[in-house]
Parts: structure tokens; sequence; C-alpha cells
């Protein structure tokens, strides 16, 4: 392993000179800035992966202690191609590359013997390929979590409490609605009541494209919820298809205020507030 370990200390410029090469021909498309940004990441993976082939550990490729820096910068460095745009494949292809960097290295600097040439290629093709393997792991991780924000955004974005009056709040839901949206629809309209200490909320389904029985049952629960926070809960933009559908299925609504538009709607939450609209509003009501 010592020989390994010494190969890449008197060459380390060298290598990550030809792994930054074939990092731009493996996403040629990848901004400077984050090439380099990744050639730091990649630097400071080939220290420390010389430093592990520095060591006496003998337990193996990818064991022991020493290890563990080395896999720990590999995913560092795999959750930055993550963020940065890089597939995969461009990733996987990234760090399988060193086999033959650094083995044409080896082929090339070592004066050693055929067969102690093949154990220094075999540690380290087993490294690098454990390494892939920890990469890909990394990258996945990362790219869940970049998806699972990016979800938590978009519901963020379609999901507003908007206070429009003193008293008045309206949260316009678009898109479809499932079982873990209907609780943040309540948890948020409820943090929204008692931020705003709102008595009316204006729940408008309009870009709701499908009112089904399931819907319904999660409506019916929000406004019970508001119910006990003293406050009432006006449901708008319910189409008359939705309307249909809902009567065929017998879903009792008697509990909920309901109103054809947004626009009477509001109008309905000024009567319950017992307040008259004045100036452009009463236009629109």
């Amino acid at each position: 392993m010592h020989g390994v370990g010494q190969i890449l200390l008197q060459n380390r410029a060298s290598v990550l000179d030809a792994w930054l090469a074939r990092l731009r021909d493996t996403a040629p498309g990848a901004h400077p800035a984050s090439l380099q940004l990744l050639k730091l990441e990649l630097g400071t993976l080939v220290e420390k992966l010389t430093g592990y082939f520095l060591t006496d550990d003998e337990d193996g490729a990818g064991a022991g202690p020493a290890f563990k820096s080395v896999e720990e910068q590999a995913a560092t460095t795999s959750a930055a191609c993550a963020r940065d745009g890089l597939t995969p494949m461009e990733t996987a292809t990234l760090i399988l590359s060193l086999k033959s960097i650094a083995g044409e290295l080896l082929d090339r600097e070592t004066s050693a013997k055929a067969t102690e040439l093949y154990r220094m290629r075999t540690a380290l093709d087993a490294v690098v390929d454990r390494l892939a393997l920890v990469t890909f792991a990394a990258f996945v991780e990362t790219r869940e979590e970049i998806i699972k924000r990016q979800g938590r955004a978009l519901l963020d974005l379609a999901t507003p409490a908007l206070p429009i009056w003193r008293h008045i709040i309206l949260m316009p839901l678009v898109g479809i609605i499932d079982t873990q949206r209907a609780r943040q629809v309540m948890e948020w309209l409820l943090e929204a009541l008692s931020r705003e200490e709102a008595r009316i909320a204006i729940l408008d389904v309009t870009g709701v494209p499908l009112i089904d029985s399931r819907v319904a049952l999660h409506l019916t629960k929000t406004v019970e919820a508001a119910r006990l926070l003293g406050s009432q809960v006006i449901v708008t933009g319910i189409s008359p298809d939705a309307a249909q559908t809902l009567v065929k299925l017998d879903v009792d609504l008697s509990n909920m205020i309901t109103r054809g538009s947004l626009r009477s709607g509001l109008a309905e939450a000024f009567r319950l507030l017992g307040q008259h609209a004045k100036g452009p509003i009463e236009t629109m009501i």
C-alpha cells in the first residue's frame, strides 16, 4: 500500500489535473464556477486517499479507521456533484476514472516487479470500486433531499394564507389535494387564523381539479378545526360537476358554508363580520 501512497504523493498535481480534465469531458455543460468548486473537493479527496495508502493499515481495501476519512470526503464530493447538476452516470464515471488515471501513473512511475505492481493495482481498484458505491449512495441521498426541499417549496407556493382584510384570510388551493397536503392545509390555515387573529377564512378550491369524498372529508375536518378556534371557513369555487359528484356520493356538507365564486365568498365574509365594504371593495362584491 505504501508504494501507491508514495507515487500519489509525488504526483498529486498531475493526478488532479488529469482528473479535472476527465471532469470537463464528463460534464461539458457544467458551469465554470461549479468546476472550480469541484476542483477543491477532488483535491481534498486525492489528499485523503494518498494519506490512506501511506498508513500502516493492512486490513484491506475499505477497512479500518483510516478509510473512514476517505469515504466521508467521497460522499461530500458526490453531494457537491449532485447539487451542481451532474447526473449519476457523470458522477460515477468521474470517480471510476481514477482507476485509469492512477493506474497509468503506477505503470509509468513504479519499478516494482510484476507481482508487486499487480498487488498495487488490485488494491487501488478495490478502493476506487468501494468509493464508487459510497458516492452513488451519497448522490442518491442528496438528490432525494433536494427533491424534498423543492417539493416543500412548491407546496409553500401552492398553499399560501393571505390576509386580505381585517379578520379575513384567503387560502387559494391549486392542484391535487392528497392526505399529506390536506394536513398541511389544515396546519397552515390554523396557524394563519391564530397569527392574524382572523375570524373568517376563505378556502378557494377553484384550482383543485378533483373534488371527491376524500377531499370533502379533509375540508370538513379543516372547517371543524377552525371552528374550535372561534373562526368560520367559507369554501368557494366548487364547480357544478364537483357539486353533482358530492351529491351522488352523499357527502354531508351541511356544516360547511359554500359559495360558487370567490367574489360571493368575500361578500359572505363581510356579511358574517357585519361590516359594510366601502371604496374599491364595494365594487368587487
